[in-house]
């Protein structure tokens, strides 16, 4: 396979988080989302430029949360949906970051088993090609 032609391209680190079976009452506390916006750049010694931000959607078939904020290195996103109870996470950063401290942090806070997770980092094929 051929290398792409990327230069200078800026290395980045992203990390998904997608997670199921969660309890729709903190899905749907704003309150408990704005902590988890809070508590993810201190945990990876980010600053926080704007935000957070949060929407909610009253949609009755499946009703949630939308909040997204600017860190200093990219930006932190959470969806709930509370019908479904899932919750998709995705921290995105020009700086690298300690996913572990993120992995746990949210397996606790939010009260999951791994079975329940589904994580993985972002890994782009220019950037294993050191392009």
């Amino acid at each position: 396979m051929e290398k792409p032609k990327r230069k200078n391209t800026t290395k980045t680190y992203h990390m998904i988080f997608d997670i199921f079976g969660c309890d729709s009452e903190i899905l749907h506390n704003e309150r408990f989302i704005i902590e988890i916006l809070f508590k993810i750049p201190k945990l990876v010694n980010m600053k926080i430029l704007s935000g957070p931000n949060l929407v909610r959607d009253s949609d009755r078939k499946n009703p949630g949360i939308s909040a997204f904020e600017i860190i200093n290195t990219s930006h932190i996103s959470i969806h709930t949906f509370t019908k479904t109870k899932e919750v998709y996470i995705d921290v995105f950063s020009c700086r690298k970051f300690d996913y572990g401290k993120v992995k746990e942090y949210l397996f606790k806070k939010l009260e999951v088993k791994p079975e329940q997770v589904e994580t993985f980092p972002v890994n782009y094929s220019w950037e294993k090609w050191g392009v």
